[in-house]
């Protein structure tokens, strides 16, 4: 069975590689948006690079519409699954309507609602409709996620926060609110990498960096005492991978920082399950740090992925 794997930058195409390695082995495609993260990430796999889809973009989603039924014809594709985000209504209602075995796993940062995204694939025919935690809304499955693997262990040795990781995700909206915080808080001589995406950092004087391919930031997070993330999905899941709690920050709708409160859920979520810790952007401070240094993850098997 070929298999294309559809979703856009950032969190969502992370997550979609996480659960990929769930699934039993068949030939695959991968099809995202071009960045640093989608080279580093899909290097070793056969994968096309198509325009980005942004938030309710409507027209995009039709233009999408041609080039799925292209890709699906030409590889042979006999599944489709994919994570989102508006990708997948370009992607989804053509396999089902071509006969075509399709899957929509809501991203993880989904605790509570439904993505848009979400809420239309569920009502369309043919496309089944997965989520990754407890209490699955209509028109949804459940199944074992990206974070059930994950369990968190007080550390017996004192915190040390000498390296730091800030990072803010690959959306093309400022998360400044943050950066500026820790610029304000974070003690002389800590070595930080910041990666800033959108946010207007210029005059912060720091070396921001907006994007930071896939592999380098996991390396710099697997050596960082403490990592201080916005709360995506896909960060979560990267820096508990590495073994750490992150500081866990959501954006806020009522800023402009993303289009709803979904990342409020998420963060209350992981700080409930004890796989963060969550602050407010404007009051976090060290010792939210040190609270976070003071686990290790440890992560245990899970089981096949099946989406039957």
């Amino acid at each position: 069975m070929t298999t294309a794997f559809v979703a856009t930058i950032g969190g969502h195409i992370s997550e979609l590689v996480e659960l990929s390695e769930r699934l039993p082995k068949t030939p695959q495609i991968w099809v995202s948006n071009d960045s640093p993260q989608t080279r580093d990430l899909l290097a070793d796999r056969t994968s096309i690079m198509v325009p980005f889809i942004g938030e309710r973009d409507r027209l995009g989603v039709l233009k999408a519409v041609p080039q799925a039924r292209q890709i699906f014809k030409f590889y042979g594709v006999e599944r489709v699954i994919s994570t989102g985000s508006a990708i997948a209504l370009g992607y989804l209602p053509v396999a089902a309507a071509m006969g075509i075995e399709a899957h929509y796993i809501e991203s993880s940062t989904r605790v509570e609602s439904c993505s848009v995204t979400g809420k239309l694939l569920a009502k369309t025919p043919g496309v089944n409709c997965w989520w990754q935690f407890d209490t699955a809304p209509e028109g949804f499955a459940p199944i074992s996620g990206v974070y059930d693997r994950f369990t968190a262990n007080f550390r017996t040795e004192n915190p040390r926060i000498a390296k730091v990781v800030v990072t803010v995700g690959t959306t093309d909206r400022d998360f400044r609110r943050l950066i500026a915080r820790l610029v304000d808080i974070m003690p002389a001589g800590v070595e930080v990498l910041w990666q800033t995406g959108a946010s207007r950092v210029d005059d912060l004087g720091i070396d921001a960096h907006a994007l930071v391919p896939e592999s380098e930031l996991a390396a710099a997070i697997a050596d960082a005492d403490v990592v201080v993330t916005h709360a995506g999905a896909g960060s979560l899941a990267t820096v508990l991978a590495a073994g750490k709690v992150p500081v866990f920050v959501p954006r806020r709708a009522e800023f402009d920082e993303q289009i709803d409160d979904h990342q409020v859920e998420l963060a209350r979520w992981a700080d409930e399950n004890s796989l963060a810790i969550t602050a407010e952007a404007d009051q976090v401070d060290m010792s939210h740090l040190e609270a976070a240094a003071s686990f290790e993850i440890v992560a245990k098997p899970v089981g096949e992925l099946v989406l039957t």
